[in-house]
């Protein structure tokens, strides 16, 4: 199977650039690195994709700081200016595993600037070790590496500039086509992450699953924070999944877990900065009697939910998410996912704001075709223009009011990004 990431078509876009370095982050073995190298053979530039992880390069960069230089097809040197579009790319993977890549970095780049375009790549830590300090401010833009959306396995011709956005007022609803509807049945039942999708079997999935949380919660926890009781952080992660869709009581996990309220906020935080979990907050907007401390968890591999609810959720969630950043990432404003509740239990699952404005509500009800009377309550207090209740059964598609929608997954997922 065959994955093409969407992502290259603005994070790897010279033009949509402007001569900054563009950083790509994302949860491991997400496929940053196979993004990259793809990307670099097109050009037959694979020779300047450089692994800081690879004792090799230790060896190269010790007897030339300058190396990534060596392999261009020509003579370059501070000053050269050369048209953005015609610029060689420069890939740096892992480059935050060498003490000072920082400063290392802002050297390379005041320096080659005006001659090279760089692409830096990494997961949890690079993400986390770039918002210490700001001596690369002004110099990269920042894009997430999501898990996969079924564009990504049909290879649709992607055009950013009719991608449809919630300014945009007509939705551009089509019939989705049989190959688009059986990617997403795909990722639904397996995980958003290219290997267990490549292989594209239940059992590689579950032994793949197991390795990848141990690896997480293991040498990335270890590397990122002082945490000691890995075992009781890894018990955590397995209380999680049963947990998705309602707002998680630390209370209640801290008595579970027998430690303090503190290590389990600590130990949430921790799975968040690699790229474990993710949390969405409340949206009050005017709402009387709303709650507004309360949050909700998801996992990034909605694959690890077994309950079919639940899992039916989070894998809106991730898409949602994966949304907010492209529309983000693209100046369409200051896109979040959200969700709101009432201390009397009306809830909606999801609520997309941008700018802190409610302009999208979305309920998840995996078979129920009767609308949910809270989509209509919400919509009306709130002002929200759309609202969708997402089922799954591919094609279907029923305006249930003005502006309202019950709609199958792969047609909110086809349109969008």
């Amino acid at each position: 199977m065959k994955i093409d990431h969407s992502i290259r078509h603005w994070a790897l876009d010279k033009s949509f650039l402007h001569g900054r370095m563009s950083f790509i982050c994302g949860p491991r073995q997400i496929g940053k690195t196979t993004l990259i190298q793809n990307h670099l053979k097109q050009s037959d530039s694979l020779g300047n994709y450089h692994n800081w992880d690879t004792m090799t390069l230790r060896q190269k960069f010790a007897s030339n700081p300058l190396f990534f230089i060596e392999n261009l097809p020509y003579v370059i040197s501070p000053g050269i200016k050369i048209p953005p579009g015609e610029r060689d790319w420069i890939a740096f993977d892992e480059i935050h595993k060498y003490p000072k890549w920082k400063d290392l970095l802002k050297g390379y780049y005041d320096e080659f600037k005006d001659s090279l375009g760089f692409i830096v790549t990494g997961s949890a830590r690079l993400d986390y070790l770039r918002r210490s300090g700001d001596s690369l401010i002004g110099r990269y833009f920042l894009y997430k590496m999501h898990p996969l959306h079924p564009n990504d396995l049909v290879n649709t011709a992607f055009d950013r500039a009719s991608a449809w956005c919630p300014q945009t007022v007509s939705i551009p609803f089509r019939d989705p086509d049989r190959a688009f509807q059986e990617a997403t049945a795909h990722l639904y039942n397996l995980t958003g992450f290219p290997e267990p999708v490549s292989v594209g079997t239940k059992t590689f999935y579950e032994r793949w699953k197991n390795n990848h949380i141990s690896l997480i919660t293991g040498e990335d926890i270890r590397d990122l924070s002082k945490i000691t009781n890995i075992q009781k952080l890894q018990t955590l992660v397995f209380l999680l999944p049963e947990r998705v869709g309602a707002p998680l009581s630390l209370n209640n996990m801290k008595q579970i877990l027998g430690c303090a309220h503190a290590s389990v906020q600590n130990w949430l935080e921790a799975l968040k900065n690699v790229y474990l979990v993710f949390s969405i907050p409340p949206y009050t907007g005017k709402l009387k009697r709303s709650v507004r401390k309360e949050v909700k968890y998801y996992l990034w591999d909605w694959g690890i939910s077994s309950d079919p609810g639940k899992r039916f959720e989070n894998f809106i969630a991730v898409q949602l998410q994966r949304a907010v950043s492209a529309w983000t990432e693209w100046g369409m404003g200051d896109y979040k996912v959200m969700f709101t509740r009432t201390k009397d239990g009306r809830e909606v699952d999801f609520v997309i704001t941008e700018s802190n404005a409610a302009c999208i509500l979305i309920e998840c009800k995996k078979s129920d075709k009767s609308l949910a009377t809270n989509i209509k309550y919400f919509k009306d207090r709130l002002k929200v223009p759309l609202a969708f209740q997402v089922i799954d059964e591919p094609g279907y598609l029923k305006q249930a009011d003005q502006g309202v929608f019950i709609i199958g997954v792969d047609r909110l997922l086809q349109i969008l990004p």
